[in-house]
């Protein structure tokens, strides 16, 4: 079982795109209970290319760069040893998000987001401005995915080698952009576990919701091996 995590926030202000700090400690220790192996995106990315994957595998990743991961999930995973994959936006660090229609949730500073680097996170691309790239002419797209990564090659001096698609929102022209991006994993929002055969540039993931904690967590996961299987 290869679970990818989806989280945005991890806070206790508002329950849209948010994961309160107990229900991800509670989903962290049973992860550990189960001896679960948790790893960055890139890492399962070097297992899908060898059609080698882990027997039980997970992968914490957060969308967007929220203030919230660094300030309480990036705590909360150092506890057991781990790190995760946070999706950064590398024009809206330091702001807030422009794109959530019921709360505006801060981004984290460069500086944080280059701290969490330093820790052992990995930082991926998540576009300029997060735009839906189908919507946007081909030369947009193809910018906003481009340029993403090599601001925040910039910033944290290291190869950023996995993204994430706004909104989920893609399609064969954007995931070849992706890839010619020099990328080399991406999530969807397509719900479903990873398989060896899987196309490791329209991966899908496991949706937490604020409500989850470790039963919830169980239960999502078992969803998702039914779907997969």
């Amino acid at each position: 079982m290869i679970a990818i995590l989806m989280y945005h926030n991890v806070g206790e202000k508002g329950r849209h795109l948010n994961v309160s700090p107990q229900g991800l400690a509670k989903q962290c220790q049973m992860l550990q209970r189960l001896r679960f192996r948790v790893m960055p995106l890139r890492e399962l990315a070097e297992h899908l290319h060898h059609r080698q994957l882990p027997r039980r595998a997970a992968v914490f990743t957060f969308d967007d760069a929220l203030l919230g991961v660094y300030e309480h999930a990036a705590p909360i995973l150092r506890r057991h040893g781990w790190v995760g994959t946070v999706f950064a936006v590398s024009r809206r660090l330091g702001g807030e998000t422009d794109w959530t229609d019921d709360y505006r949730h801060r981004v984290m500073s460069r500086e944080q987001l280059l701290a969490l680097h330093r820790a052992g996170w990995e930082v991926g691309g998540h576009t300029l401005t997060h735009s839906y790239l189908t919507r946007l002419p081909p030369e947009d797209a193809r910018h906003e995915i481009e340029q993403c990564r090599h601001e925040l090659e910039e910033l944290t001096g290291a190869p950023v080698l996995s993204f994430c698609y706004p909104y989920g929102d893609w399609n064969d022209a954007v995931t070849q952009m992706v890839r010619e991006a020099g990328y080399q994993a991406a999530c969807t929002v397509r719900k479903g576990l990873v398989k060896p055969q899987d196309n490791p540039l329209t991966l899908p993931r496991v949706h937490i919701a604020y409500s989850d904690g470790a039963t919830g967590l169980l239960y999502r996961l078992w969803r998702a091996w039914r779907r997969t299987r």
